[in-house]
């Protein structure tokens, strides 16, 4: 054995590998001091190390079978040893290891007391210059595992939300940015597209407890670095370099940060929690709600609560509870009120800590305009003081998107259209690649404006941005109806419906479709998807009931309608005001429109009465509806008092209303005035056929409309949307059974 490694020092493979190592160790301290300066993917430094690591074995083959000779290299073999150059050579390699060695110090020094800091060059670049606005990129995760891809996406959110506080600062929005996520574009162009000067990107290590973080500020005009720093630490030091990182860049950007100097700022910008687990726990409950379907919500309020149960004062994770639950309403998994009794405490406990929290100002404004409205109507003082605390709310947080969202609803469901497209503009401005605000400007478009070919566009916009988003999905299917392009819509439907399998609202609604276009078998079968996912949720039981109605089976539709008002039933998508339709009509068709009246005096006692004054608007259009059992009944004086009530009240609180057409029917028929009735219907069914799928509910299965089907007019339009409506079905039958063939 030790001959070999005399042998070994003969032909100095020792030398040789000490000196590979050396240079080796050089390339990679090179590759991580000066990859992140130049912007190049720190990730190339992985198979520079894989082809180090294999060259290694092969270079000390090299030194044990060849030699360097005066005459070139030769085989070992071939020389006589007697005249062997092998000391000559070894003291090459002894003085190269030594030259190498002193550059690896020389890096190292260099990177630690001049990279790993602020130049006095780079500020004296900067000083000039003051910038306002900034893009946090996502950090790309380098761990190897994308298990840890929450934690690079979380420490992206959490530097948004720090930099969100400095005064004067514009920062990009998540969802913008997000959108680039995985994707290699160039850095002049992100920031265009997103309407910033600045761009902050890095990366993330994680192995164990240990954290490596990089981070560089880039002006996005001319790429210039205005700062960059590598991070390598504990994870319990997160916090410490969340903060460092903002109040850097927030130097580097030359802005003045809150309260004048940097220790504020950095009171200002900090995340409410230095428990490292309760922050872990938040980051994976941000990643679960920003996914926003039935099956992943449930799995961010876990979260969150295991957070706060950690850290009970950590009030950024209380905001992200409550939008949460906000989300799981919008989504059917609770009720409105079921979620406000979840969200009011925490928000309570946020602003008791800190009054001017934007977010949580504003979503508690939003809950409170939406008591109003259901109360009082759009129009109230109520509604106007919600609207109020919403402005004061984006003052307070112009940066937050979804604020602009709320009032974008706000002004459209007060019959503003045109104001809630500027609001949707102005959200944009902050946000351009929020597909939340692309989905609201499609549904504003498509409905209220009546522009299907733009919403179509901001529709696509949104799928382009989140294409496994199921609301833009789903959106985009209304628009393909609207159209009639009616086999496209059930393709969005179908997809929207892939997308998020959990949700029994999708398939309750195709199953609706599918029965008003004669396709019973496959509305059926969409119903039992439903039933089978959620049976006693608003929107089946819903979709059970205009079954029965669509079918004139009127005793168990009255049956059905019957338990769901005795539950008091949400009127989620309208399915309150369809189960007081259900039941109205169903009784008068039934011939006991004389048993109304003291049913809904069993549920609302005094709602009958002409002095009676609605609490809300569930009461208000179970009045409406029983002004048509008592014009069944012959009570016209009692009938009359109360729809004046209701007009009166409608023209003060509810504004457009009269714009409908349906609804303008409806009230001429309750007046008794038929052919005012018969010329707001025809209005009504001129409409195409994808707007307005429901005609053979309204006009053939609602009791108080079936006299209009009389008229000429009407009978010859309800013989031409018969017609359409045959075509549609056939459309989408064709387009079925191709599917069918095509899984087999």
């Amino acid at each position: 054995m030790s001959g070999f490694i005399a042998e070994l020092r003969r032909r100095n493979v020792l030398r040789v590998g000490t000196a590979y190592l050396v240079a080796g160790w050089l390339i990679l301290q090179f590759v991580d001091v000066v990859f992140p300066i130049l912007g190049l993917d720190e990730a190339l430094g992985r198979p520079i190390l894989a082809v180090l690591l294999v060259g290694l074995p092969i270079a000390l083959i090299l030194a044990w079978v060849f030699e360097l000779t005066p005459e070139g290299i030769k085989k070992e073999k071939d020389i006589d040893r007697s005249k062997s150059g092998t000391m000559r050579t070894g003291h090459v390699l002894d003085r190269s290891i030594i030259v190498i060695l002193v550059f690896a110090v020389g890096l190292l020094l260099v990177d630690k007391f001049i990279l790993q800091q602020e130049t006095e060059p780079q500020q004296q670049l900067v000083e000039a210059r003051t910038f306002n606005s900034i893009a946090v990129l996502p950090f790309v995760n380098l761990s190897g595992n994308v298990e840890d891809e929450y934690f690079s996406d979380g420490l992206t959110e959490t530097l948004l939300h720090m930099l969100a506080q400095v005064p004067e600062l514009n920062v990009a929005a998540r969802t913008s940015v997000f959108s680039f996520k995985d994707k290699e574009e160039d850095i002049r162009k992100i920031a265009e597209s997103l309407g910033v000067e600045t761009v902050l990107e890095g990366s993330v290590q994680r192995s164990g407890n240990t954290v490596r973080i990089t981070a560089q500020l880039i002006e996005a005009e001319d790429g210039f670095h205005l700062w960059s720093q590598v991070f390598d630490r504990d994870f319990d030091d997160i916090f410490l370099v969340q903060d460092e990182i903002a109040t850097s860049v927030a130097n580097a950007l030359q802005l003045t940060l809150q309260g004048g100097a940097a220790a504020d700022a950095e009171h200002g910008m900090s995340l409410a929690t230095k428990d490292a687990q309760a922050y872990e726990k938040y980051l994976q409950g941000l990643e679960q709600k920003n996914m926003a379907s039935y099956g992943s919500l449930p799995r961010a309020e876990g979260f969150f609560k295991e957070a706060l149960a950690l850290d009970p004062d950590f009030s950024e994770a209380k905001v992200e509870l409550a939008v949460t639950y906000r989300l799981q309403a919008e989504t059917g998994i609770l009720s409105a009120d079921e979620a406000e009794q979840k969200i009011r405490p925490l928000i309570d406990q946020v602003l008791d800590v800190n009054a001017e929290n934007g977010r949580a100002l504003g979503l508690l404004a939003s809950i409170d305009w939406q008591n109003a409205v259901q109360m009082y109507g759009p129009v109230s003082d109520q509604t106007s003081q919600a609207e109020a605390d919403l402005k004061s709310a984006i003052e307070l947080a112009p940066n937050e998107p979804e604020l602009y969202f709320t009032m974008s609803l706000v002004a459209q469901i007060s019959n503003r259209s045109e104001e809630s497209l500027e609001w949707i503009d102005k959200g944009l401005s902050c946000d351009p690649l929020s597909a939340r605000l692309h989905l609201q400007r499609g549904r504003l478009l498509l409905g209220a404006l009546e522009r299907p070919e733009d919403a179509e566009e901001a529709f696509a916009k949104g799928r382009e941005i989140a294409p496994d988003w199921t609301a833009v999905n789903f959106e985009s299917g209304n628009v393909a109806f609207a159209q009639g392009r009616f086999a496209d819509g059930i393709s969005w439907y179908q997809r929207a419906m892939a997308l998020d399998p959990q949700d029994h609202e999708i398939p309750s609604i195709i199953s609706g479709f599918y029965y008003q276009l004669g396709l019973d078998d496959e509305g059926d079968e969409m119903l039992r998807r439903a039933q089978a996912l959620a049976p006693q949720e608003p929107r089946t039981r819903r979709a059970e009931l205009e079954m029965h109605l669509q079918a004139d089976n009127y005793e168990r539709a009255a049956i059905l309608a019957e338990e769901m008002l005795r539950d008091d039933i949400e009127n989620r998508m309208g399915t309150f005001n369809v189960a007081v339709i259900g039941y109205v009509s169903s009784m008068i068709d039934l011939g006991r429109a004389n048993a109304v009246a003291a049913f809904f005096e069993s549920l609302k006692p005094g709602i009958s009465s002409t002095d009676y004054t609605p609490p809300g608007g569930d009461e208000a259009f179970m009045r409406f509806m029983l002004v048509q059992a008592m014009v069944e009944m012959g009570s016209f004086e009692t009938a009359n008092e109360i729809l004046n009530s209701l007009i009166a009240f409608a023209d003060v609180a509810i504004p457009g209303w009269r714009e409908n057409d349906y609804v303008m029917a409806t009230v001429a028929m309750a007046q008794g005035d038929q052919e005012t009735a018969i010329g707001y219907a025809l209005k009504d069914l001129d409409e195409p056929l994808g707007t307005q799928l429901n005609w053979s509910f309204n006009y053939l299965h609602v009791a108080w409309m079936k006299p209009l089907l009389k008229n000429e007019q009407i009978a010859k339009r309800i013989a031409e949307l018969e017609a359409e409506t045959q075509a549609a079905g056939d459309e989408i039958s064709v387009m079925l059974a191709a599917q069918q063939s095509e899984s087999r």
